[in-house]
């Protein structure tokens, strides 16, 4: 005789976990991501309505060179901050003045005045084996190693601050060691921490794309993948297909692997005269019809020039052997 007021009970707690739920995650699918977006290019427009007086006489440089003075100053603040409270016994301040200053360390500085890479120079090339390069190579290289292991390393933040531990000692060799023969390495091993690791960094892929090329410009005989790893950004990333096809054919030329049979299929997508919606176009003026393309005759309704679809194989399950 109870089993009225017990279905009552059930389907009243029912309505109230589901009022509940709706109203916790109300939001939930609808909200955008908390990603800070990288600022777009200003219009012609609104370019040359910037460059009135006050704009043309700021001083880049001084600005960089006083960022950087700033920065310096803050970390020796820092490291001058633990050294008084270790001689006042208290430890536990040391200790976050020197996880402060560490993080501070790890902060990403800019090629701001540059079009290469921070630690670019004239002198650095891969000449001889300089023992500390190759003891700090092997540190940084396990490190590297490690953080492959893991799935989805990028989206962990541990796993994003052993690929920051490996970077630190890359850069370190080049500036410090710019001799050593692993510089190439180095350079190499930096654009893949970039470009599959530390996105949040390198939203556009600059630094990636920067430090491929000088990886394969100190040497050009590079035993990595430099080459296609800096193509494959440049296709299905940044989709300047134009400078993607010139690093595909050197594949083809220095190369008969996997990497260079994707190249061959790539260079084929990407040159079609008649069907192919990826090949590299002049840009179409605002208003204009662009002209209608394989992809428009079966499918009207998809743009010619939609690209954010391609399947990019820098996903593991779509690399060639070489790439996972």
């Amino acid at each position: 005789m109870y089993r009225p007021q017990l279905q009552m009970r059930v389907f009243f707690c029912l309505t109230v976990l589901v009022a509940l739920a709706a109203s916790g995650c109300e939001g939930v699918f609808t909200r955008s991501h908390d990603i800070n977006v990288d600022v777009d290019p200003p219009s012609d427009a609104e370019l040359a309505a910037a460059q009135d007086d006050s704009a043309q006489s700021i001083n880049i440089a001084d600005e960089v060179e006083h960022m950087m003075m700033i920065r310096e100053q803050y970390h020796e603040a820092l490291a001058s901050l633990e050294g008084a409270y270790l001689k006042t016994g208290d430890t536990v301040k040391a200790n976050w003045a020197r996880r402060q200053r560490e993080s501070v360390k790890r902060v990403e500085v800019y090629p701001y005045l540059s079009e290469t890479t921070q630690e670019y120079h004239v002198d650095v090339s891969p000449e001889e084996s300089i023992p500390e390069a190759d003891a700090m190579f092997a540190e940084a290289a396990t490190l590297y190693e490690e953080v492959k292991l893991i799935p989805a390393a990028g989206a962990l933040e541990a796993t994003k601050n052993k690929a920051r531990d490996a970077l630190i000692l890359f850069k370190t060799i080049l500036v410090q060691y710019p001799k050593s023969d692993k510089v190439d390495d180095c350079s190499f091993y930096c654009g893949a921490i970039y470009k599959e690791y530390l996105r949040d960094d390198d939203p556009d892929n600059e630094l990636a794309v920067r430090y491929y090329r000088w990886a394969f410009t100190l040497n050009p005989d590079i035993p990595h993948p430099a080459r296609f790893h800096c193509a494959v950004v440049l296709d299905y990333r940044r989709h300047e297909r134009d400078k993607a096809l010139e690093l595909y054919h050197q594949v083809l030329e220095e190369s008969n692997d996997s990497n260079a049979r994707w190249s061959a299929t790539r260079i084929e997508q990407l040159t079609d005269e008649e069907f192919s919606h990826e090949r590299p176009r002049d840009r179409v003026p605002y208003g204009a019809t662009p002209p209608r393309t394989y992809s428009d005759r079966q499918a009207p309704a998809v743009a010619a020039d939609r690209m954010d679809d391609d399947p990019d194989p820098t996903r593991p399950d779509l690399e060639p052997p070489e790439q996972r």
